[in-house]
């Protein structure tokens, strides 16, 4: 049975979440393992489960929001052949640690439709899957043909779109660790497929802030009535901040932090929020990110 001690050369020890995290904020994580095949994490995973310490797995880390405290065990970050992108005629296969902007970029360059919908969105395919990634314009288990995971009992299997239950931001994932996807597409023009690749990315452009340190949309949209958003700002909390951290005037559905945030600034001005769309509207907003 192979051990933690075995993995060295995949290791980094005392990681700060800030550095691995869109908000940039957080403290260390104990161990940042970045596995670079897929026998390599059923290996690792093996190990850890059998030294009984504690794993998270970690994509682009745009949808966490990481404390102070960091975290006392492992967080992985698959790298190596998790990275690749294959085409097909009519489709691709991605590891889970391509970004989603790449798939979309190159799709585009390729005249491949149906992934357009997910311009601007951050972070990789695993993740994008597991949460079911998406907007106003389309979701990604749209395009989602099947998905290879690490099973329960550690071993690699693939799964069918159609086996795969996907809601408002999850899916019936959850827990597993994606190892790759496969994705159906339309064969079209490139030109076509650029223009409204570029044309739904200018659009999130002038209504997200794309290019500031956020986590994208912090909560999610409630089943009925206004958007997250409208609701916080309605509650006159555009422009809201807590030391570093402030709320988007742009977006209010985004925190945004600058140099000098602390966890603990964005953890205050999340539940500032939560309390006042509450105290107004009488609705509890529920977080899309993630808390380690």
């Amino acid at each position: 049975m192979p051990s933690l001690k075995d993995f060295a050369p995949i290791l980094s020890e005392n990681v700060p979440l800030a550095d691995l995290t869109s908000l940039k904020v957080g403290g260390p994580v104990r161990y940042l393992a970045e596995p670079r095949s897929v026998a390599e994490l059923v290996s690792l995973v093996r190990a850890l489960k059998g030294d009984r310490v504690p794993y998270r797995v970690i994509g682009g880390g745009t949808n966490i929001l990481a404390g102070e405290a960091g975290f006392d065990g492992v967080a992985i970050r698959l790298a190596g052949e998790f990275a690749n992108l294959v085409f097909a005629e009519d489709g691709l296969t991605a590891g889970a640690a391509v970004p989603l902007a790449r798939l979309v970029n190159e799709c585009a360059e390729r005249g491949l439709s149906g992934a357009e919908c997910l311009a601007g969105i951050p972070g990789t395919v695993g993740g994008a899957v597991i949460m079911n990634a998406g907007g106003h314009w389309g979701e990604i288990r749209s395009i989602v043909e099947s998905v290879a995971v690490l099973s329960a009992g550690g071993w690699p299997m693939t799964v069918p779109a159609s086996e795969v239950t996907f809601g408002y931001r999850c899916s019936s994932l959850k827990g597993q660790i994606v190892l790759s996807a496969a994705f159906k597409l339309e064969v079209s023009e490139p030109r076509k497929v650029r223009q409204s690749t570029r044309l739904f990315l200018d659009q999130k452009r002038a209504a997200q802030d794309l290019a500031s340190s956020s986590a994208g949309c912090v909560f999610k949209n409630p089943p009925d009535g206004p958007p997250a958003g409208a609701l916080i700002d309605r509650a006159g909390l555009k422009g809201h901040r807590i030391g570093g951290a402030s709320v988007s005037t742009l977006h209010a559905n985004f925190i945004l932090t600058s140099d000098g945030a602390t966890a603990k600034d964005v953890f205050d001005l999340v539940g500032l929020v939560k309390d006042r769309v509450a105290q107004a509207f009488g609705v509890v907003l529920e977080l899309e990110v993630q808390l380690w």
